[in-house]
């Protein structure tokens, strides 16, 4: 074995031939003594292998350890039979299970709205100018309908008796919880307060059974913990499936009488005038409820 600066190499007949390009590279002179020294494939190398395992066989000595069998089935036997008796019992006693609703509204303030004595009534809003509360609103009422129950809502938005009802309720409310405290304070101070005129409350208001539940926070807490069910027991169902084919879930109509004018014009017989008239049909907007889904 040589280089191109070896003596093996002769350099007057061998460099002459390859050119003066092949003086700048490395050239070797492979000879059949140098064959058997060369290794052109790579070091073979072992994979690496992982920590030693120890099992209870290769610790202990004696018989090997036998894999034990868990029947799923017999761990879950029974589980559900205190559910079921708790059922079972609640529907052969109708007093207990009567019992429990009674438990559950005397929790809540008795607020009855006008016809929602055996109805869960939702005061809400359609108009969009405050997103948040057009959201709770849809929210609340989007919760309750999933129950299968027939909602009572009233857009105070498109009736104002709607509104002013709410607003009593609530005054209602306000009376009450200002009644219940023991506070000491003067007359001057009680006189000032009633001067200030309350604030609009906040939509949506829920009430079930003639209780006042609250808002959206509370009803979807109350849904969340999973005893709504049991407030709403005994309330009818609702008896159309789907979107109202009269109303499309509106709840109002233009009104027939005066076609949505809030106007009646009448002929006077006698002197063949005419007059004006306030339609008494319809609310300020010219609409009335639908009377299938209201």
């Amino acid at each position: 074995m040589g280089c191109a600066s070896s003596n093996l190499l002769n350099q007057e007949d061998e460099l002459s031939q390859l050119g003066s390009s092949a003086l700048s590279q490395h050239i070797v002179s492979l000879t059949s003594t140098t064959y058997g020294l060369l290794n052109v494939d790579p070091p073979a190398t072992t994979p690496p292998t992982g920590p030693q395992r120890f099992t209870l066989g290769s610790i202990l000595p004696g018989e090997p350890v036998r894999a034990e069998v868990i029947n799923s089935w017999e761990l879950m036997s029974g589980l559900g039979e205190s559910d079921n008796n708790s059922l079972r019992k609640a529907k052969e006693n109708p007093s207990a299970n009567s019992a429990v609703i009674k438990s559950v509204l005397e929790r809540f303030e008795r607020i009855c709205p006008p016809d929602g004595e055996n109805k869960v009534v939702i005061y809400t809003t359609t108009l969009r100018g405050i997103r948040k509360t057009y959201e709770a609103c849809k929210a609340a009422k989007s919760v309750i309908e999933n129950f299968g129950v027939a909602v009572s809502e009233r857009d105070v938005s498109m009736d104002r008796g709607f509104k002013e009802e709410l607003r009593e309720l609530m005054m209602m409310r306000r009376s009450s919880n200002n009644s219940n405290d023991n506070n000491d304070n003067s007359k001057d101070e009680e006189e000032a307060e009633s001067s200030v005129q309350p604030l609009p409350p906040v939509l949506p208001r829920v009430f079930v059974k003639g209780r006042y539940v609250g808002g959206a926070e509370e009803v979807l807490r109350i849904v969340e913990e999973g005893w709504f069910g049991e407030l709403i027991e005994g309330i009818p169902i609702r008896k159309l499936k789907g979107v109202c084919q009269g109303c499309a879930d509106v709840r109002f109509f233009p009104c027939f009488r005066c076609n949505g004018s809030c106007k009646l014009v009448i002929n006077m017989q006698p002197r063949g005038k005419t007059a004006a008239l306030r339609c008494p049909d319809c609310n300020e907007n010219g609409l009335v409820l639908c009377p299938l889904c209201s």
